[in-house]
């Protein structure tokens, strides 16, 4: 769904073999982080003992970033959150300040929304969408614009329940089952795979009249690559397992920035249960399957 950004040079930020991963899904020119300060070591400037006079591109032919690419929470965020700032204020190429800020900025396609998410650690901690949280913020406080993404990828939005309902569909035909009526969503995040799935719920129950959602850009997104969901339901079901307990209040300033202000009804799941095991044996109950 994103193949027009498959060319372009694209910063990539996250953990791990983000390199492989971004390569995986299509991304054919990348840059990281680290290779962007080892071209502008005069950027990374926070951190008094790594500070270097050398402003750079040490390679001359080093090209321009031409969108950036969000997969995860990165280590040293104060690196990040500098470097990508001074990339989509100066259209990808981090010289010199430019006489007038581009607006709209170079295209900006995150994922893996959660503010908080649950370890080992006795306490929620930060996400990706805290990260999120303070790029958006420090950009507005910069050029008192809003940034705005090409695409959020990830719960709670309904790009990413679209694709797994159509992996679900694809895989369902693979071993002889022609239809999936009902998909059942489980997770321990009320903010992101609760709210996520009622989402995609109403998306289905509005499909047939062809309304989509209000506010989601889904149907733009989809673009060539719509394809009826054939499914009728996705019903949310909430584990104690995680983040969120029984009790637990739903808090909506918790939700990624796009998804504001959220409804009501769509924080409350279809049910809840102790654990991943009680939901399969929820779902089979309530599918009459033995």
């Amino acid at each position: 769904m994103f193949d027009y950004l498959h060319n372009k040079q694209v910063l990539i930020s996250g953990q791990g073999p983000i390199t492989d991963i971004a390569r995986e899904l299509g991304f054919k020119k990348t840059t990281t982080i680290e290779e962007l300060v080892k071209n502008f070591p005069c950027l990374d400037y926070i951190n008094v003992k790594k500070r270097n006079p050398i402003c750079g591109p040490i390679d001359p032919n080093f090209p321009q970033i031409e969108g950036i690419l969000l997969l995860s929470e990165p280590i040293n965020w104060e690196t990040s959150l500098q470097l990508m700032v001074d990339l989509l204020i100066t259209n990808g190429m981090p010289t010199g300040l430019p006489t007038a800020i581009p607006y709209p900025h170079i295209p900006v396609l995150a994922c893996n929304m959660d503010l908080l998410w649950a370890s080992e650690a006795p306490i929620p901690r930060y996400g990706h969408g805290a990260f999120l949280l303070c790029l958006e913020n420090l950009y507005k406080k910069v050029t008192s614009k809003d940034i705005t993404y090409a695409a959020l990828v990830g719960k709670p939005s309904e790009i990413t329940y679209y694709h797994a309902n159509q992996m679900l569909v694809n895989h369902a035909k693979s071993i002889g089952i022609d239809n999936v009526d009902t998909i059942y969503a489980i997770g321990d995040n009320i903010n992101t795979d609760i709210f996520g799935a009622n989402l995609y719920d109403k998306y289905l129950s509005r499909y047939e009249s062809g309304e989509g959602t209000k506010s989601r850009s889904l149907e733009k997104l989809l673009g060539k690559n719509k394809r009826d969901p054939n499914t009728k339901a996705c019903i949310s079901i909430l584990v104690e397992t995680g983040v969120h307990q029984r009790d637990s209040k739903f808090i909506p300033e918790h939700s990624p920035r796009d998804f504001l202000p959220v409804d009501d009804g769509l924080c409350k799941p279809a049910f809840i249960v102790e654990d991943v095991g009680q939901a399969i044996n929820l779902a089979f109950k309530e599918e009459k399957f033995e």
